[in-house]
């Protein structure tokens, strides 16, 4: 069995986990305690191998903090990017750690943990690779995301405020400007691909503001996300670009589809509630842009 099949299957066994996760569990199994381990270790190590052969596939030099390009290179969209990939991390481990009998409030906590150590693991692996260099900013933004699940736990009006993300390939610069600097980015790499991705903060509307009208699964979000304008420098070091920013409605999931609340349903509702769905959205910058529908 090949590490994507080994990958793909640990995932879905914790995916599974996560779908049966009891949060009325007081009582910690260790048969499932260890599933959950076993099946960490394999998506673990499968994401290793990957990133392995993808982010860190160039020539490895000595260990050296980021020269300041980390500011500059996707313009910080990639520092929410390290956000989301936290609040993920630490979600999917907590949610895995209640089906094993684990507590609500412990549970958030070593997801927490976990998500943090793995952002330090990636930065640890940054440090070596010529192209990039262990980012603080890097870290403390992947770790603060992976307290996010945390901190609404103990602050209720943080439950109305949620992180989402959407991709749409509408150009190709990235693999453009990678084709440049004499590499060959797999067409299947969107996960630096950040000219079309866009990362959304959501406000719940009726929690924050008294309204008649206003339907419960319709929400606010402003999105953030760079255009396609960058190119190379003289270190071959992506430069330039433009930040832009999207103010659009958003679709609460969970509220949506009330009506399927089998545990099952749960889950399934709350994962597809991290992607922001088509919806009307203004970009407000670097121009004034209207669209029906954005993605």
């Amino acid at each position: 069995m090949n590490f994507k099949r080994l990958f793909s299957l640990a995932l879905l066994v914790l995916f599974v986990c996560s779908i049966k996760a009891s949060p009325d569990s007081t009582k910690v199994k260790k048969g499932r305690v260890l599933l959950v381990g076993t099946s960490l270790v394999s998506v673990l190590g499968g994401s290793y191998l990957y990133v392995e052969n993808t982010w860190w596939s160039d020539k490895q030099i000595p260990f050296h903090f980021d020269d300041g390009a980390d500011l500059s290179y996707a313009l910080n969209v990639d520092k929410v990017g390290h956000f989301m990939g936290g609040l993920a991390a630490a979600d999917f481990f907590s949610s895995s750690m209640k089906w094993a009998g684990m507590n609500k409030k412990r549970s958030l906590w070593y997801g927490a943990a976990f998500g943090s150590g793995l952002q330090l693991v990636i930065e640890m692996k940054d440090a070596y690779a010529p192209y990039w260099g262990f980012s603080k900013w890097d870290l403390a933004l992947g770790s603060t995301g992976s307290f996010w699940p945390v901190a609404q736990y103990y602050y209720s009006d943080l439950k109305a405020i949620n992180f989402k993300f959407s991709y749409h390939k509408k150009s190709n610069i990235y693999w453009d400007l990678d084709k440049k600097r004499g590499k060959e980015a797999s067409k299947y790499a969107w996960q630096d691909d950040y000219p079309n991705q866009t990362y959304w903060l959501t406000f719940d509307v009726n929690h924050f503001i008294e309204t008649c009208c206003w339907p419960d699964w319709l929400n606010l979000a402003v999105g953030f996300g760079i255009d396609d304008t960058q190119y190379l420098n003289s270190s071959n070091t992506k430069t330039g670009g433009n930040n832009e920013w999207y103010i659009a409605l958003d679709y609460d999931i969970p509220k949506m589809l009330k009506k399927w609340n089998s545990p099952v349903g749960k889950k399934v509702k709350h994962w597809l509630n991290y992607f922001h769905l088509p919806a009307p959205t203004i970009r407000i910058s670097p121009k004034l842009e209207l669209y029906p529908l954005f993605l």
